[in-house]
C-alpha cells in the first residue's frame, strides 16, 4: 500500500488512483450487462428481454450480499488501517469473506425451492415464466457463489487501495461474458438461457482470478481469507454489518421497487415490461460509472477520515461531488437529444422501440439525484455513518419510491410508473445533502 496516495498526493491525483481503475472496470462490466440485452435483443424476442427485466430484482439481490459484508468489510479495513491496527483489518476481511459465502447459500437455496410463488409475485406470464427460470436457474442458483465472491474479494482488495488488481479481475469476467454471449445466444440459438451461462463462467473464472491475486499478496496484505481469523467478536460483526447494511438496502428495496414496477408494469402487456426493461439497461450506464467512482472512492476517504485529517476527506469530497454531477448531466442531455438511436441497439422490434425512447426520455432526468444520492451513501459508509447511510437508503426507497409507483400508477398509468424514479431521486437528493451538511457541523463542533 503507498500511503502517499492516502495522505499527501494532490486531490486530483489520488482520485484519479482509486477511481480511474476503478471506473474502467465498471465499463466493462456495464458493457458485459448490456451485452446480454444486446445479443438477446438480436433474438426480437420481446419475451426473452422481458424475462431479463423480471430476472433483474432477483439477481441483484447476490449485489446486496456483496453489498452487506463487501462494502461493510471495506469501509473497516480502510479504517483500520488509518488507525493502524491491521489485525482488525484481518479479522473483518474474513468475517465478510466466510458470511458472504454463507448467505449466498441460504439465498440460492431459497429462491431453488420458491422459485414458482416468487417468479409469479414479480410479474411473469406463460410467455415469459420459463425464460425467466432459466436465466436465474444459472445465474443465482448455480452462479451465485461465484458472482458474490467477485464482489466481495474486489471491495476487500480495493479497501488497501489496490484498486487496479480489483478492477483487472471485474473487467477479466466482463469481457469474457462479453467474448461467450454471441456464440452460445446466437450461434448456438440457446437465447437467454446463453446469456445465463456466459455470465455463470464469466463470474466462476473472475473468481480464481480474485483467490490467485489475494494469494500472492498474502506477505504483504492484511487481506486474509483464512479460517483462523474468523472471528465473531461484537465489535467485527457490528462494524461490518451495521455500515454494510445500508449498502444492502439499497438494493434489497431497489429490488423491491423493481418488483413492484414490473408487478404493476405486467398488466400494460410483455411489450411494456421489455421496453422498460431496455430503459433499465441504459440506465444502468449512468449506475454503474458512478458505482465505479463512489466505490473507487471510498477507502480514500476511509482512512482520511479515521485518520482525523477532516480538511482532505472534505476536499476528496467536494471534487467527487463535481465531477459526478458534471457526468450525471452529460448523460440526461446525450439521451434527450438521442433517445431513438440508443433504443435501437437493443431490439429493432418497432412498437418495444418506441415505448422505449417514450420511457427513457422520462427515466433518465433521475441521474443527477440517482448519482449524488449513491456519492453520498458512500461518504457516509465509508466514514462508518451506518444510521445517515440507513435513513437515506430507506428514504429513498421504501418512503417515496414503492408508495410514488402505486399512487403514480393509479393516477397517470404507465408513465407514472417511470415518473416516479426522477421524483424520487432528486428528493432524496435534497435530503441526502441536507444530511452530509450537519454532518460536517457537527465536525466542527467537535473540533470547538
Amino acid at each position: 500500500m503507498d500511503k502517499k496516495y492516502f495522505e499527501s498526493a494532490p486531490i486530483l491525483k489520488s482520485i484519479s488512483k482509486f477511481v480511474v481503475p476503478t471506473v474502467l472496470s465498471q465499463m466493462v462490466t456495464l458493457i458485459y450487462n448490456l451485452a446480454d440485452t444486446f445479443f438477446v435483443g438480436q433474438t426480437n424476442d420481446p419475451n426473452q428481454i422481458a424475462a431479463l427485466t423480471l430476472s433483474f430484482p432477483i439477481f441483484m439481490l447476490l449485489v446486496a450480499v456483496a453489498n452487506l459484508m463487501g462494502i461493510g468489510a471495506n469501509s473497516l479495513i480502510s479504517r483500520s488501517l488509518g488507525m493502524n491496527k491491521p489485525e482488525q483489518a484481518k479479522k473483518a476481511s474474513a468475517f465478510g469473506f466466510y458470511g458472504a459465502i454463507l448467505v449466498t447459500i441460504i439465498y440460492s437455496l431459497a429462491l431453488f425451492v420458491f422459485m414458482k410463488p416468487i417468479l409469479t409475485v414479480v410479474g411473469a406470464s406463460s410467455g415469459t415464466y420459463d425464460f425467466t427460470k432459466s436465466y436465474l436457474i444459472w445465474t443465482v442458483v448455480i452462479g451465485g457463489i461465484p458472482t458474490v465472491m467477485n464482489l466481495v474479494m474486489g471491495h476487500l482488495i480495493r479497501a488497501e487501495g489496490n484498486s487496479k488488481q480489483a478492477s483487472i479481475g471485474t473487467a477479466l469476467g466482463g469481457v469474457i461474458n462479453i467474448l461467450l454471449d454471441p456464440i452460445l445466444v446466437l450461434v448456438l440459438d440457446m437465447g437467454i438461457t446463453g446469456a445465463a451461462i456466459a455470465t455463470a463462467i464469466s463470474n466462476f473464472i473472475g473468481m480464481l482470478y480474485f483467490f490467485v491475486i489475494i494469494y500472492k499478496n498474502r506477505e504483504k496484505s492484511v487481506i486474509s481469507l483464512s479460517p483462523k481469523f474468523i472471528t465473531f467478536s461484537r465489535k467485527i460483526v457490528s462494524e461490518v454489518i451495521l455500515v454494510g447494511f445500508p449498502a444492502a438496502l439499497v438494493i434489497l428495496l431497489g429490488s423491491a421497487g423493481n418488483i413492484v414496477l414490473t408487478h404493476y408494469m405486467s398488466p400494460y402487456g410483455d411489450i411494456n415490461v421489455a421496453a422498460f426493461g431496455i430503459v433499465q439497461k441504459i440506465g444502468s450506464i449512468a449506475i454503474q460509472i458512478s458505482v465505479g467512482m463512489t466505490q473507487g472512492i471510498m477507502p480514500l476517504i476511509g482512512y482520511n477520515y479515521a485518520a482525523g485529517n477532516h480538511s482532505r476527506t472534505k476536499a476528496v469530497c467536494k471534487a467527487s461531488f463535481i465531477m459526478l454531477i458534471a457526468y450525471a448531466v452529460f448523460c440526461v442531455v446525450l439521451i434527450e437529444l438521442f433517445p431513438s438511436p440508443v433504443i435501437n441497439v437493443f431490439i429493432d422490434e418497432a412498437q418495444t422501440v418506441s415505448l422505449g425512447v417514450d420511457f427513457v426520455k422520462r427515466w433518465i432526468l433521475c441521474a443527477p439525484g440517482m448519482c449524488m444520492v449513491m456519492m453520498l451513501n458512500s461518504i457516509f459508509q465509508a466514514m462508518g455513518k451506518w444510521k445517515q447511510s440507513m435513513f437515506l437508503s430507506v428514504f429513498r426507497q421504501a418512503i417515496l419510491l414503492i408508495p410514488l409507483l402505486i399512487f403514480m400508477n393509479s393516477v397517470v398509468g404507465k408513465y407514472g410508473l417511470v415518473w416516479s424514479q426522477p421524483l424520487s431521486d432528486n428528493i432524496s437528493m435534497v435530503i441526502g445533502f441536507v444530511l452530509y451538511f450537519l454532518m460536517l457541523r457537527g465536525q466542527k463542533k467537535e473540533k470547538i
